[in-house]
């Protein structure tokens, strides 16, 4: 069985997860805002001691690709591209809708907080991880959507989960322990031996972030 190690840093926290002999060895998950950079390897590191496995033993690396955070992509991809260099393994990548999906396996609506009054959403039914066209949604939109559909919403906003009630399935970003199930069967579904597509963040609209004037 494969031995894999996958983290997220796309939003409003740091996790990471070792999937071994089938199951999750062992997971570290810290709520930050920001802090990712410094946290990310020391808590990889701390997560492959309290599974007892060594870097040398990882088959693959899987980390999410947003969308999420521009720094905190940016953040994720960088440490997976590194790792999977030095190590010489493959690292692939899951949507950060993906990766919350799985905690509504009768289908859901997932919402990521934009923090520009709108949220990235997805619509997955059933049992199923593929999810149908994404799209930028106000509130109003997102809330008649998910009432149209009578189908639960999974979110990183508390707030936003407050508003649906009993509809919300969780109002947490991305968990590595959540999804490590999803990364394992992935990496299986490619044990022909296909190379894997390069690892490219996952933006579905540019960044606030500007050089300033001078600069530019």
């Amino acid at each position: 069985m494969a031995t894999l190690l996958i983290f997220d840093t796309t939003g409003a926290a740091c996790s990471a997860a070792v999937w071994s002999a089938g199951t999750v060895a062992a997971a570290r998950h810290q709520a930050m805002t920001r802090g990712q950079s410094e946290t990310l390897l020391p808590m990889i590191g701390t997560t492959l001691d309290a599974a007892g496995l060594s870097y040398d033993r990882l088959d693959a690396i899987a980390v999410t690709t947003g969308p999420g955070t521009f720094t905190g992509i940016r953040i994720g991809l960088s440490a997976a591209r590194g790792l999977a260099l030095a190590l010489e393994i493959p690292a692939f990548g899951l949507s950060s809708f993906e990766a919350l999906a799985v905690r509504a396996q009768a289908g859901c609506v997932v919402a990521i907080n934009t923090r520009r009054h709108d949220y990235y959403c997805q619509t997955f039914d059933p049992g199923r991880f593929v999810g149908r066209d994404p799209a930028i949604l106000p509130a109003t939109v997102l809330l008649e959507r998910v009432a149209k559909l009578n189908t639960g919403l999974v979110t990183d906003d508390p707030d936003l989960a407050k508003e649906v009630g009993d509809a919300a399935v969780a109002a947490e970003p991305p968990d590595a322990a959540q999804f490590a199930g999803l990364a394992a069967t992935r990496f299986a579904e490619r044990s022909d031996g296909a190379p894997y597509p390069p690892l490219r963040p996952y933006y579905m609209r540019a960044p606030l972030a500007r050089l300033p004037e001078k600069r530019a």
